[in-house]
């Protein structure tokens, strides 16, 4: 019950705002109609949804924090790994149900022929963006993780090794890279946890 009263409160204040889960409701509005026509780009029509998560996914946590917006969570909720869990949860569903969505009209508009949204490479980048981008949402504001994003993406040499959207559609996994990718994600989620679950949070008034 405690996980779910979280999640609750999360939901409550809105930690992913209306507009980025309109966002998601566009961008599987539009690869409905691409799948139609053309059940194999499946590809590009995960793409936006890989792009806009690394945005929507770090809600932040330490920042509202301080300033006294879990305040009521923090001291009368659920323990704190649950809270985490929570926040977690809160912060990369849409995304997660984006993709997911896209995945079944794949199937569906190829009659199960083709399954790139659930290829080895695509489960990977998506659970890797949505891992990584909440990690650094938890000690960062948005604007910050999604700059971060946006050099990793625009700088070519860093962006051939490291950008998660390589993986889409890749179906074997025969390259360092996924697993690179997915143990940065694994390390990154596992501070942001540790951190909330034992790290102090001080009110900005009080520093």
């Amino acid at each position: 019950m405690g996980f779910v009263y979280a999640l609750r409160y999360f939901y409550v204040v809105a930690i992913v705002p209306r507009f980025f889960v309109g966002g998601f409701v566009i961008a599987v509005a539009a690869a409905a109609v691409r799948l139609t026509s053309d059940p194999t780009a499946a590809t590009d029509a995960l793409t936006p949804v890989v792009l806009l998560q690394m945005f929507v996914a770090p809600s932040g946590f330490q920042l509202p924090a301080r300033r006294g917006y879990y305040d009521l969570l923090l001291t009368t909720g659920p323990p704190r790994w649950q809270i985490a869990l929570a926040h977690a949860t809160a912060s990369t569903a849409p995304g997660v149900v984006a993709w997911l969505s896209i995945s079944l009209l794949e199937l569906a508009a190829s009659h199960g022929a083709n399954s790139t949204g659930l290829a080895a490479g695509t489960c990977v980048a998506v659970a890797s963006v949505s891992a990584m981008s909440w990690a650094c949402g938890v000690f960062a504001s948005r604007a910050a993780s999604g700059v971060g994003w946006l050099l990793l993406m625009s700088i070519r040499p860093v962006a051939r090794l490291a950008s998660p959207l390589l993986l889409i559609g890749m179906t074997s996994l025969t390259t360092p890279l996924p697993f690179l990718v997915l143990l940065a994600a694994l390390i990154a989620s596992g501070v942001a946890f540790t951190h909330i679950v034992l790290g102090e949070t001080r009110l900005e008034a009080a520093q």
